[in-house]
């Protein structure tokens, strides 16, 4: 499994747009293919808010949270 690689406030947003457009695709009348997309979307962007891990975020080699920020370097003068 990867390591944590999304901040606290990147979390809470992908977990707000994921719950808004899982509540817009439910609400259509007639799921057709679009719907379906946005909702796995959704999914995606809610599981990222909840465990802090995004793949795309790994295989870019972009990190966004505290911990890798936080570790001081060891750099010898």
């Amino acid at each position: 499994m990867i390591e944590r690689n999304l901040g606290n406030i990147e979390r809470v947003v992908r977990f707000v747009i994921g719950v808004v457009f899982a509540v817009w695709a439910f609400s259509q009348p007639a799921m057709n293919v679009i719907e379906w997309f946005v909702t796995f979307v959704s999914l995606a962007l809610i599981l990222n808010g909840i465990f802090s891990r995004c793949y795309i975020w790994f295989l870019l080699d972009i990190d966004t949270s505290e911990a890798r920020k936080a570790t001081p370097s060891t750099t010898i003068c």
